[in-house]
């Protein structure tokens, strides 16, 4: 991600948060970090990680909220980690956890109660059959995911190593940069990976009324279908926020798509380091239920273009299927598709 600048003070007077504010948060998901990857050193042995189920994954998630909320999106602080000697208002420090934690409180209670159960047909519905964590992939199967984009660079990177390990991946992408970026979501449907939406300017809908949600859902695929003449069959909500909001549900539902959460998530909106997202990535993928499932990356940082190649040659080392989530979709609704026979 671009080395983090605090936009201006008016953008944080106008965000509501200061740019103090945004650099505690930024400290307090790095020290969440530490811990989750201890989490899941401590449950490997067990067997048994779930990320609807960790309250530090929950916290992760609304510090990423935060500071966005901030510095807008994408940006998320690039900066040498720092350590909590570094904060010279505990007071403030203390304020920005105690905000983050409550806002994941809500995250993590609405996550365990949306988890997917085996057994279901897959399809645009607002109970638990319209939405898909990754947990009943047939076994050894992956879906590899990138939000956010697409990215002038990085997106197409991320397209030669896919076709260099060939592999499929599905790209959620963002309405208010494929205007920008036009012959970047081209080169996604050329290479034949599957295109899906992550809704217009990655807003999080929980905070926006009926309009909004009209506008980030049904005007975005209509403006992605109308530019690509792509049908659109999958979203994912920015930070997967709204998954058991009723009206949101009906919107996804009536546009006819199917919403996509995880299993796996990198990190790597905030981890720099490409071999500790690697590490944190197989470790997760080790211990799902059928060691299958959906990884959750995002193709606009630079650290991402290398993790994910090294996720690839692992997948093709260990002889893993890697289908597009659609594929996926298609197999456990006993429909013809080329990745599963």
């Amino acid at each position: 991600m671009k080395m983090f600048v605090a936009l201006t003070s008016l953008t944080a007077m106008v965000s509501g948060f200061s740019s103090v504010e945004t650099d505690y948060a930024n400290i307090y998901a790095d020290q969440l970090i530490d811990q989750f990857d201890s989490e899941l050193d401590q449950k490997l042995e067990l067997g048994n990680i779930s990320l609807t189920e960790s309250k530090t994954y929950a916290k992760l998630i609304a510090a990423r909220e935060f500071i966005e909320k901030n510095a807008g999106h994408g940006g998320v602080t690039a900066h040498k980690k720092l350590s909590l000697l570094t904060v010279k208002n505990s007071t403030k420090y203390s304020e920005v956890v105690e905000k983050i934690d409550s806002q994941a409180d809500m995250i993590h209670e609405l996550k365990k109660e949306v988890e997917q159960k085996a057994g279901n047909v897959i399809y645009p519905s607002s109970t638990r059959d319209g939405n898909l964590t990754g947990n009943t992939f047939p076994k050894n199967t992956w879906s590899l995911t990138f939000d956010d984009g697409p990215h002038a660079s990085r997106t197409n990177q991320v397209l030669d190593n896919l076709h260099a390990n060939n592999m499929k991946a599905s790209f959620f992408v963002l309405m208010k940069k494929t205007h920008q970026l036009p012959h970047v979501v081209d080169d996604i449907i050329k290479q034949d990976m599957e295109l899906a939406l992550h809704s217009y300017t990655h807003a999080n809908l929980t905070k926006l009324g009926s309009k909004g949600h009209e506008y980030e859902i049904t005007t975005s695929k209509r403006e992605l279908e109308d530019a690509t003449n792509v049908p659109i069959q999958i979203f994912r909500l920015p930070y997967g926020a709204g998954m058991r909001n009723t009206k949101i549900r009906d919107v996804i539902t009536r546009n006819q798509l199917v919403h996509i959460f995880w299993n796996v998530d990198t990190l790597d909106w905030k981890d720099k380091n490409p071999q500790s997202i690697f590490n944190r990535t197989i470790k997760q993928m080790k211990a799902t239920p059928n060691n299958s499932g959906i990884i959750l990356f995002h193709d606009i940082h630079a650290q991402t273009v290398i993790a994910s190649r090294m996720v690839m040659e692992y997948l093709n080392e260990q002889g893993k299927t890697t289908c597009t989530v659609g594929e996926v979709i298609n197999y456990l609704n006993n429909k013809e598709q080329d990745c599963l026979k």
